[in-house]
């Protein structure tokens, strides 16, 4: 017995929040991977399956742009969850998750791109219906109008607005503390206003970003660096 418990002990300390959003700001989504590899989600309680669908929800986006080979069935496990907790999920993030797995969905199959990308919106404002003040709504509602094509509605300056308002309410609910869903918003901010052509405020969000965060990988080794180089060709 006691030594079950120091095992349980052990693994909530390997895969606490604080780690796994330290990896996150590295950039070593391995230990997200094994994270969700350590767990039989069926046998985690409510809380934690929660948790689980929220990594899992970071990691299946991750596992497709880098074309992990078990992208997939992070995938087909990803949706199996949301629908597994449907009965428990508030409505406007089981409909956030549904839409980012429909999201997935049109990444790996670009025959596909159009209708699920269509589906995928008409989820996300759903979502916007029930409650417009949920911050992962937001951002995702924002993602959804920066990725859209003008032909289909999308508008990257609304977008920016969704996500300064999501950054707003993670901040005024405390929100923010080892929290990747909120850091992965304020990103959005900084690519979203460059797009849109502010590439100098772009610039002080990402260093203000950094001066948070120093150990952001992508901020500091690729987005910033990107973003200064623009700025002197101008």
């Amino acid at each position: 017995m006691a030594a079950l418990l120091l095992a349980s002990v052990f693994s909530f300390a390997q895969y606490s929040d604080a780690v796994l959003f330290d990896a996150y700001l590295r950039a070593d989504m391995s230990v997200w991977n094994s994270y969700l590899h350590a767990y039989n989600f069926n046998k985690l309680s409510l809380a934690e399956k929660e948790r689980y669908l929220n990594y899992e929800y970071g990691y299946v986006a991750t596992a497709i742009d880098l074309k992990e080979p078990d992208a997939e069935q992070h995938l087909q496990n990803f949706e199996k969850h949301i629908e597994a907790l449907k009965p428990h999920l508030e409505k406007a993030m089981y409909l956030d998750y549904l839409s980012s797995c429909v999201a997935y969905k049109a990444l790996m199959n670009k025959a596909k791109f159009i209708s699920y990308g269509l589906e995928s919106k008409k989820l996300i404002y759903e979502a916007f219906e029930v409650d417009s003040l949920h911050p992962s709504v937001l951002t995702l509602k924002g993602n959804v109008d920066f990725y859209a094509p003008k032909m289909i509605g999308g508008n990257k300056k609304r977008a920016l607005g969704y996500f300064y308002k999501a950054q707003r309410i993670f901040e005024q609910k405390g929100d923010t503390v080892n929290n990747w869903n909120y850091v992965s918003c304020l990103q959005c901010q900084i690519e979203c206003e460059d797009k849109i052509g502010n590439t100098d405020k772009a610039i002080r969000l990402a260093r203000k970003l950094l001066a948070r965060y120093p150990q952001h990988a992508y901020i500091r080794d690729t987005l910033l660096p990107d973003l200064l180089k623009k700025q002197k060709k101008k």
